[in-house]
């Protein structure tokens, strides 16, 4: 990694030629026309199920144009983390990924853990992590909701809500754009939406999206220096009739692909490359590992004897058949009609999703013979069925004193998880009785790996059913001051009818072979069945079904508003989120195997916050808040020394502040400026101590995923050029480090700070603008860092980081607005 000075001197560089750009533009236009009055619009959101005005709603939240979103190149649903202040994205793979907001968030993959974050597009919960990479495209805006929402959203909404909003079509009138680029790496985008009249009273609006590149990585293990294919397509159509002004009916449906190759990773071993290799000979590394250049690292081995260290960042080692699809389908109806002094809205939603991933957590030689040099690797096959149903009530007039909405919501997801681990020639190294200390460590080149070539799988059938009851009030007491209350009862029910677990030897198979569900039950058909709890048999158990879980949770908030004058006020609330609890269905977390299965118990957030939001004339809006979370219970998945596990963390503490600024000092310029401050602490290990020598958790420690600092800006000119328009913009994030465990964790103990700076320029011409040519470099600092990290010492006996790719691409991009 960049030293810290390096990194100024980097940023200072960029920062120095952006307002060389800029300050230049200025002068070329002083003799130009000054370009029509461009002032801070008012922003309406739906945050709380109605429209309101972004500054009237008493929720430390952030909203973003479908224009705002383009200019920044915001592609995917996790992006949105690179925006704004105290969010922050866990990538466990490409395909499931969770969003953090507060330093609240999921850090698992298992296909049973939706995030503590939830993600909603046009009011319908994407409930599997999966759909989380899903393409973003005819977008009308994005709300960043913080704190828990539970009152209007319901359970999985802990650290906050993600809104997503596509546009919809209009009746009586016709609209649409086309979106192309190219760029370096050979990137491709299209991307466009038309809207269209049927008739007087009903439109349609249909839009899609392709975006697929090169991969910019060199594969050592075949000799692919264009490693990383992305290739994505998604389509979604619209209809809108409205056969009355009190009736609306709306409905949708999505079709969406990704077939792009899995996501690479860099490795780094813990071994002294000394004959015979043993765990027991682990290097002790007192500094963390610089995946830039690993120095550190170079020399030691994994247990297969490699040594995958690389002295480029593009260089990647990865076996196996890197599978990373997915296939998402689905829609929604939704019914509107508006009675007089009440509105009634129903929405009715069906998903079904399917993924096939492999990640390669050790750097196999895929070129070998067998299976001896696939030293770890894992493959997931699940598909998913989601339905909601959800019906609410709602005041009309927005002018009373009291306003309310309450509703009921059923959901209900059958999921079928297969997924399973496998590992070379020396097996699961914390797996063999030498290193558990049963036989002297002499006969450890005597007694067999009990793991070696084995595959360790788990299919597990989950149905998942969840409805609630919820409403909200508010009340104005008098012109300044306002009541808010919000209760949300939910029950959740879980079953897991069948679990279908073990392991079973894949001595022979080829190490390009996925292995889907379909082959996993083929092979294991042949294996022994176990003859109970007994750990390395390389068995099969039984179909078996365990306990359900039954939850019964409150959640709400209680909030005042005290409005100093029309453009300013102050809040203050507490409200009160929960997350479900969850199976374990872990591939290692069987009766083959001595890991205990441990379901979850949900967990809750408590939070108190403060805030203010203001505007000055229509040009300069300013908000603040400041919060304090209490969060019992937080599910964690942990690989520490004892091999994977789940557990319930007793409690943490995390509190910090948020400040916004929007700022428009002249017609033709836009200034965006975003700080977060975050503090997060362990305050009750219990039972999981660090110090104690009960796992991996230490009081006191920070939470990961969870930097101290986080800060956005953008700086737009608008530029006239005769009747035309030219845009110059600039956008920077800054994050500072944060931890990647929940204890000290050396050689992986932390993520490094970033700073990445973006540039795009467009000339927009024709009558109105219409059409649009834009130059744009993102990542133009190259920042290399880790989104992941893991330590493997006991499966693999190795280190590994999930980069970033740690490459500018720019490009060229048109656009025709019609």
């Amino acid at each position: 990694m960049m030293t810290r000075n390096r990194l100024h001197l980097r940023a200072a560089h960029w920062l120095q030629g952006a307002t060389t750009v800029l300050l230049g533009a200025t002068v070329t236009a002083q003799a130009q026309e000054t370009p029509p009055s461009r002032l801070l619009e008012e922003v309406i959101v739906t945050a709380q199920k109605r429209a309101e005005n972004l500054q009237d709603v008493p929720i430390a939240m952030q909203a973003f144009s479908g224009e705002e979103l383009e200019k920044s190149r915001i592609s995917s649903l996790t992006d949105v983390t690179r925006l704004a202040p105290n969010l922050n994205v866990v990538v466990q793979n490409a395909l499931s990924q969770h969003i953090v907001i507060r330093g609240v968030g999921t850090n698992e993959f298992f296909g049973n853990a939706p995030s503590s974050v939830g993600m909603y597009m046009d009011e319908v919960t994407m409930n599997s992590s999966y759909m989380s990479t899903l393409g973003l495209f005819d977008i009308e805006r994005i709300e960043v909701l913080r704190g828990p929402q539970n009152s209007l959203f319901g359970r999985n909404t802990t650290g906050g809500a993600i809104n997503y909003i596509s546009r919809q079509p209009r009746i009586g009138e016709t609209d649409g754009y086309a979106l192309l680029t190219y760029g370096n790496h050979n990137l491709i985008e299209a991307e466009s939406g038309v809207s269209l009249p049927l008739g007087d009273q009903a439109a349609v609006r249909v839009a899609g999206m392709y975006h697929g590149r090169d991969g910019i990585w060199n594969n050592l293990s075949t000799g692919n220096d264009e490693y990383g294919d992305e290739d994505r397509y998604s389509l979604r159509a619209t209809l809108a009739w409205a056969p009355s002004e009190a009736t609306r009916l709306t409905l949708s449906g999505h079709y969406a692909r990704d077939r792009s190759e899995a996501q690479p990773q860099k490795h780094a071993g813990a071994l002294a490359n000394t004959a015979p290799l043993r765990i027991n000979d682990t290097v002790a590394q007192s500094s963390n590992i610089d995946w830039e250049r690993p120095t550190l690292a170079a020399g030691l081995v994994n247990i297969e004897g490699n040594d995958r260290s690389t002295f480029h960042w593009r260089d990647i080692y990865a076996g196996g058949s890197n599978r990373g699809d997915l296939d998402v389908d689905g829609g929604y109806l939704k019914f509107e009609h508006n009675f007089g002094a009440v509105a009634l809205t129903s929405i009715t939603s069906y998903d079904q999703t399917h993924a096939w991933y492999e990640e390669e957590n050790a750097g196999a030689s895929a070129g070998a013979a067998g299976v001896n040099r696939d030293v770890l690797i894992i493959d997931m096959d699940q598909e998913y069925e989601q339905m909601t149903q959800e019906l609410r009530l709602a005041s009309t007039d927005d002018a009373a004193a009291w306003r309310w909405i309450a509703g009921v919501y059923y959901l209900q997801e059958d999921a079928l998880l297969a997924q399973n681990i496998r590992f070379g020639a020396n097996g699961f190294p914390a797996a063999h009785p030498s290193a558990a200390g049963i036989t002297p460590p002499a006969l450890f080149d005597v007694i067999p790996n009990p793991y070696a070539n084995t595959l360790s799988f788990s299919i597990a059938d989950l149905e998942d059913v969840s409805y609630s009851a919820y409403g909200q009030s508010d009340y104005d007491f008098n012109d300044t001051i306002t009541l808010t209350v919000g209760l949300r009862y939910t029950r959740d029910d879980k079953s897991n009818p069948s679990y279908y677990a073990g392991a079973f030897d894949i001595t022979g198979m080829a190490p390009t072979t996925y292995y889907d569900r379909g082959l996993v039950e083929r092979l294991a058909a042949s294996a022994p069945q176990c003859p109970g709890p007994l750990p390395f048999s390389g068995c099969v158990s039984n179909n078996t079904s365990r306990p359900d879980l039954e939850n019964d949770e409150l959640g709400g908030k209680v909030g005042l508003e005290f409005h100093l004058s029309d453009d300013v006020m102050l809040y203050g609330s507490y409200s009160r989120g929960f997350k479900s609890g969850k199976f374990d269905v872990e591939f290692l977390h069987t009766d083959d195997t001595p890991f205990p299965q441990r379901p979850l118990d949900p967990e809750i957030l408590n939070v108190f916050e403060v805030g203010l939001k203001s505007s000055f004339s229509d040009s300069l809006v300013f908000n603040a808040a400041a919060f304090y979370n209490i969060w019992k219970d937080q599910q964690v998945f942990n690989v520490g020394v004892a091999g994977p596990e789940f557990f319930n963390l007793p409690e943490s503490e995390i509190y910090g502040a948020e400040f916004e600024l929007n700022w428009a000092p002249a017609s033709d310029w836009l200034v965006q400026a975003s700080l977060g401050l975050l503090h997060t602490e362990i305050t009750d290990a219990t039972g999981i101590n660090f110090d104690l020598g009960q796992g991996d958790f230490q009081e006191g420690h920070e939470l990961p995923l969870s930097p101290e600092l986080t800060a956005n800006t953008a700086v737009e000119k608008r530029f006239a050029i005769g009747a035309n328009t030219l845009s110059v913009r600039a956008d920077a994030r800054y994050q500072s480090e944060s931890k990647a465990k929940f204890s000290p964790q050396r050689p992986i103990d932390e993520y490094e700070s970033r700073f990445e700076v973006n540039a795009r320029a467009t000339f927009a011409y024709g009558e109105s603008d219409q059409y649009e040519i834009s130059l744009f470099g993102d990542n133009l600092t190259e920042e290399k860092y880790c989104i992941e990290l893991q330590d493997l010492r006991a499966v693999s006996s190795s280190f590994y980081c999930v980069p970033n790719e740690g490459v500018t691409q720019y490009g060229l991009q048109a656009r025709i607005s019609f």
